[in-house]
C-alpha cells in the first residue's frame, strides 16, 4: 500500500500545465501588460500636453507684453499710416524716433510708426522707421503662430468707447487670443487688458 502512494504522488508530481491553464495566464498576463501600456502612454500624453500648453501660454504672454510696452510709449493711434489703417484688428501706432542711445530725438516733430495686425492666423509686428533720423531701422516680424483672435478697442480720455477717430484714443484695449492642438485636446489661452498711451 505505501508502494502504491508512493508511485501516484511520483506519477502526479511530473504532471504540467493544462491548455486551459496555460491560456487563462496568457489572458491574465496579456490584461496586465495592456493596463501597464495604457497607463504609458496616458502619462506621456499629459506631459506632452503640460508643456504644448505651457508653450502656448509663453506664446501669448510675449506678444502682449511688446503691445503693452508700445502702447504705452505711444504719443497717439495714428487713424492710418501708409497702407494700414487702425481697426478693430489693426493697431498704427505713432512713437517718438529715438538716436542711437535710446533717448527721444524730438517729441513733436519726429515719429516712427510700429504696426500689429492680423495676419495668416499670425501676429505681424512691422517698424516704419523716420529714415536718417532714428536709430530704428525698418523692421517686420511675427510675435505668434497660432494666433486664433486679436480685438482693439479704442477709448478717448474720458473713458468712452470710440467706433471712429481712433487717432483720438487715449488708451486701447488688447485682447489676444492663440490656440493649439495638443493630444486629443484643444487649448487656448487669452489675455485682455487696457493700455493707456504715453502722456494721456
Amino acid at each position: 500500500m505505501k508502494g502504491f502512494v508512493w508511485k501516484r504522488l511520483k506519477k502526479g508530481s511530473n504532471r504540467g500545465l493544462t491548455l486551459i491553464e496555460m491560456l487563462i495566464g496568457l489572458v491574465i498576463v496579456s490584461v496586465l501588460i495592456v493596463a501597464v501600456l495604457s497607463l504609458y502612454s496616458k502619462g506621456q500624453q499629459n506631459f506632452m500636453n503640460g508643456n504644448i500648453h505651457a508653450d502656448l501660454v509663453e506664446g501669448t504672454r510675449y506678444p502682449f507684453a511688446w503691445i503693452a510696452r508700445d502702447v504705452k510709449t505711444a504719443t497717439k493711434v495714428a487713424a492710418s499710416w501708409g497702407s494700414y489703417t487702425t481697426s478693430a484688428n489693426t493697431l498704427v501706432l505713432q512713437v517718438p524716433s529715438v538716436d542711437a542711445n535710446g533717448l527721444i530725438i524730438d517729441i513733436t516733430a519726429h515719429s516712427d510708426y510700429f504696426i500689429y495686425r492680423r495676419f495668416n492666423n499670425k501676429l505681424q509686428r512691422i517698424i516704419d522707421a523716420k529714415g536718417g533720423v532714428s536709430a530704428r531701422a525698418d523692421s517686420s516680424r511675427y510675435l505668434a503662430d497660432d494666433l486664433a483672435g486679436l480685438s482693439l478697442t479704442y477709448y478717448d480720455s474720458s473713458d468712452n468707447q470710440l467706433s471712429s477717430g481712433f487717432d483720438t484714443a487715449a488708451s486701447v484695449r488688447v485682447a489676444l487670443t492663440t490656440s493649439r492642438k495638443g493630444f486629443q485636446r484643444n487649448f487656448q489661452e487669452t489675455l485682455n487688458s487696457k493700455f493707456k498711451l504715453r502722456n494721456k
